[in-house]
C-alpha cells in the first residue's frame, strides 16, 4: 500500500512538472515546432514515460489548457473571497491573463485552430463564460458599478463575436495580442460603467 501511495504521489508531481514544461515551450514557440521529445528531454525522461501519462501532442495539448484554466479559475476564486468588487475582479482577471499572454507568442494562437479537439474545448469555456458573464453583470449593476439599463445580452454576444473575429481574422498578427485584450476590456468595460465605475475603472487603468 505504501509503495502504490508513493507511486501516486510521484505520477502526480510528474504530470504536474510535465505541464509546466509543456506550456513553456509551447507558449514559446508555438505548438508545431515542439515535439514530444522535447518535453522529455527538458525533463530528462523518457519519451516512453511520457506517452504512459500523455497518449500524444494533442491529448498533453488538452492538459494544458485545463491546467491552466483551473488555475487561473482558482486565483480568481481566492481573490473574490476578499470582498472585492466587480472592477477590481475585473482588474485582477486583467492582471493574470496580461501575465500569461506576455508568454505567448502568436504562433501558439496560430497553431492551436489546427486541433478540432482543443477548439471544442475552448468553445465550451466560451459557452460557460457566456453563464458566468451573466452574473457577474447582474452583480455589477447590483453593487452600482455598472449601468442598469443596458441589455447584456447584446454585450455579451457583441463581445463574444469580437473574440471570434480577433481568432478568424488573426488580428493577432498585426497587432500585440495584449494591446487587443486590453483595449477590448477598455471597450466592452468602460463602456457599460455608472460614473463610480468609471471612476475606479480609469484610476486602476492608469497604475497599471
Amino acid at each position: 500500500m505504501q509503495n502504490t501511495t508513493i507511486e501516486n504521489v510521484y505520477r502526480q508531481n510528474l504530470k504536474e512538472k510535465i505541464l509546466q514544461v509543456a506550456t513553456v515551450l509551447f507558449y514559446r514557440h508555438g505548438i508545431r515546432q515542439v515535439r514530444m521529445d522535447d518535453i522529455s528531454n527538458n525533463l530528462r525522461i523518457s519519451k516512453r514515460t511520457l506517452y504512459e501519462i500523455y497518449d500524444n501532442k494533442e491529448v498533453l495539448l488538452l492538459g494544458v489548457l485545463q491546467h491552466n484554466n483551473e488555475k487561473e479559475h482558482q486565483s480568481m476564486q481566492n481573490f473574490d473571497k476578499s470582498g472585492a468588487n466587480v472592477i477590481s475582479i475585473i482588474l485582477e482577471f486583467y492582471r493574470l491573463r496580461m501575465k500569461e499572454l506576455s508568454r505567448m507568442s502568436p504562433l501558439f494562437f496560430e497553431d492551436i485552430r489546427k486541433y478540432p479537439r482543443l477548439l471544442s474545448y475552448i468553445d465550451k469555456q466560451h459557452q460557460q463564460h457566456d453563464i458566468d458573464a451573466k452574473a457577474f453583470m447582474r452583480r455589477g449593476v447590483e453593487e452600482g458599478y455598472f449601468l442598469p439599463n443596458i441589455n447584456y445580452d447584446i454585450i455579451r454576444e457583441l463581445s463574444s463575436a469580437a473574440g471570434r473575429e480577433v481568432m478568424k481574422g488573426c488580428l493577432y498578427k498585426t497587432y500585440d495580442i495584449k494591446e487587443l485584450f486590453k483595449t477590448s476590456i477598455i471597450l466592452f468595460v468602460r463602456g457599460i460603467c455608472t460614473p463610480k465605475g468609471l471612476r475606479m475603472l480609469d484610476e486602476a487603468i492608469n497604475i497599471l
